[in-house]
């Protein structure tokens, strides 16, 4: 076997056994290997998957026993008689807050939602590093990432206080590349991701709905490939990082609850959900179990506009196990003990709002967000910004 020298281009890199990479006459090494996120000295994981997997069990007896609150409560019979028009004059909340997306008897929704997001550099910890930085101890360093989806929505609802959603993404991701010999190559994967299913239930009530809390039961289906391939200076059809596959591989519950109240021209609402990971995959790792959340507030200017800010936090683990055909080596988007991490956004947006005419039952929602704080296992590539433009039509059929 031989092995390259610094001098020589990344593409005469060669692997031993297919584990490990051999450059510049010595082996890649990984410091702090066995560390955890910042965050996850103070937030325990497996006191988080025991939180968020309580929420998830809550669902089933609040669903069978819940209750209209009957302080201060209006008889629900009457909610119904509303218009359209009048629901959707009095729901201002941003058709982002997905916990918030029930709907009334017999109603249908169809809706879209494209988001883009861009990661350019790297971050350790709360510190941003550069490219040279993460190449001395690495033979190839991330550049730069950016994730383009496009997400189709189904909802239904059986009843007023139950909503079935339907929820599947088509998801291409890019990712740029620089050597430790300066050459540059890009990655890319494309296709759909994980189907997520979910029961959304109202389980209180008051006020005409002025304030509602709603109970969240999800479950995500491995639908999204993992094991997309691409060129890389070390050959043709090489297994992708785990960043730039499209699923998880494993069944993952989605826990959460939603609080949401509003007056005639203001709207508020705050939500707790996670991402509980059921066992292993077929390329033998799991991914880090996923806490966020949010809080809103929004007022309505017009009939047919509303402005709104969120603070969305969020904080996950790293990953269970690793993949067989992965050398962490050599990347740090390969290595396992570097997925984790914590980040906080400030979003600002704008719904729009069609209570009459031929678009009457429509409505559409831009925003865009940036990181405020972040905290990365790294190195990691770290968020820059991301914008999102969502559709809803809302009928009976």
């Amino acid at each position: 076997m031989r092995v390259c020298s610094d001098s020589e281009s990344v593409q005469n890199f060669v692997w031993r056994d297919g584990k490990e990479l051999i450059s510049g006459g010595h082996t890649a090494f990984r410091p702090r290997a066995d560390r955890h996120s910042p965050m996850f000295g103070h937030v325990n994981m497996a006191t988080m998957r025991t939180a968020l997997l309580v929420l998830f069990l809550s669902a089933f007896p609040i669903v069978a026993s819940a209750e209209y609150s009957k302080k201060g409560q209006q008889p629900p019979t009457e909610f119904p008689d509303l218009s359209l028009e009048e629901l959707m004059e009095v729901d201002v909340v941003p058709i982002n807050i997905l916990g918030t997306h029930t709907h009334l008897e017999g109603e249908w929704m169809l809706g879209y939602q494209f988001m883009f997001m861009n990661m350019d550099g790297s971050r350790d910890g709360t510190s941003r590093i550069s490219d040279s930085d993460v190449l001395r101890n690495f033979p190839v360093t991330p550049t730069e990432m950016s994730m383009e989806m496009h997400m189709g929505m189904l909802m239904y609802a059986p009843s007023d206080d139950l909503t079935l959603m339907a929820m599947l993404p088509y998801t291409r991701l890019e990712m740029d590349h620089l050597t430790r010999t300066g050459v540059r190559f890009t990655t890319a994967s494309e296709g759909i991701g994980d189907l997520e299913m979910t029961a959304l239930y109202t389980f209180f009530r008051r006020d005409f709905d002025r304030h509602r809390l709603v109970l969240r039961a999800g479950l995500s289906v491995p639908t999204g490939s993992i094991d997309e391939k691409d060129r890389t200076p070390a050959g043709p059809n090489q297994q992708l990082p785990y960043p730039m596959q499209l699923g998880s591989g494993t069944f993952d519950l989605r826990p959460g609850i939603t609080y949401f109240g509003q007056t005639e021209n203001w709207g508020w609402a705050a939500e707790v959900d996670g991402t509980i990971r059921l066992g292993e995959n077929s390329n033998d790792y799991t991914l880090g179990d996923r806490l966020h959340l949010s809080a809103m507030g929004t007022r309505r200017w017009t009939d047919w506009m509303a402005p709104f800010v969120r603070l969305d936090g969020q904080v996950w683990g790293n990953i269970d196990g690793a993949d067989p055909a992965l050398n962490p080596n050599v990347v740090p988007t390969a290595d396992p003990d570097r997925r984790g991490g914590a980040r906080v956004d400030l979003t600002v947006g704008v719904n729009l709002y069609a209570g009459e005419g031929i678009l009457k039952g429509h409505r559409l929602g831009i925003q865009g967000g940036l990181p405020i704080y972040q905290s990365l296992d790294g190195p990691q590539l770290e968020t820059d910004w991301q914008v999102s433009i969502g559709w809803q039509w809302i009928l009976r059929l």
